[in-house]
């Protein structure tokens, strides 16, 4: 089954959505990867080495079925401080380790890391561990050009197409289908 990546598919674009998969922010940076959609059905995301997944994207097979990307929970650092001056600092020592970070007005979220959680408290902070979805910010070059020979059309290409009909094998014959 081969599958393309279709950005901002509004209800009116197109044909609706059948199915969802729930990535975490680690898998959605992959562009080949073996996933289980939520119905529980087996599939491999081959898709041309360009930009990452993003949440709320929607992926689309061959034959026509319509997947949605959706964030996956899992556990992440929630970094706390006392006061909006010292959360900037955190943030500022964060970003000087070009730690992905998802921030809110009260906290900043990053990936497991002990020396991070380490250098937080050491700073002032309160480190716990939470469970939700991560969604750190993109970086200022994001959807820059990049001018590296790869995939500029978006299409597959046969190695792609090859790589997706091995992955799909494999996905459904690990998960006995």
């Amino acid at each position: 089954m081969a599958i393309e990546l279709i950005r901002n598919l509004g209800a009116a674009d197109g044909p609706s959505v059948s199915e969802t998969v729930r990535l975490t922010w680690q898998e959605r940076q992959r562009s080949r990867l073996a996933v289980m959609l939520d119905n529980g059905e087996p599939a491999a995301i081959v898709l041309p080495r360009s930009e990452p997944i993003q949440a709320g994207d929607v992926l689309s097979t061959e034959d026509g079925l319509r997947v949605k990307v959706a964030s996956a929970l899992e556990e992440i650092l929630e970094i706390r401080a006392q006061s909006a001056f010292e959360l900037m600092r955190l943030v500022y020592h964060l970003a000087n380790r070009h730690a992905p970070a998802m921030l809110t007005a009260d906290a900043v979220y990053i990936e497991p890391d002990p020396v991070l959680a380490d250098l937080a408290r050491h700073l002032g902070g309160n480190v716990s561990t939470v469970r939700r979805a991560f969604e750190p910010e993109r970086g200022a070059y994001h959807g820059a050009h990049h001018h590296d020979g790869h995939h500029h059309s978006g299409e597959l290409d046969e190695e792609d197409r090859t790589f997706g009909n091995i992955g799909e094998a494999l996905s459904r014959a690990a998960h006995g289908r």
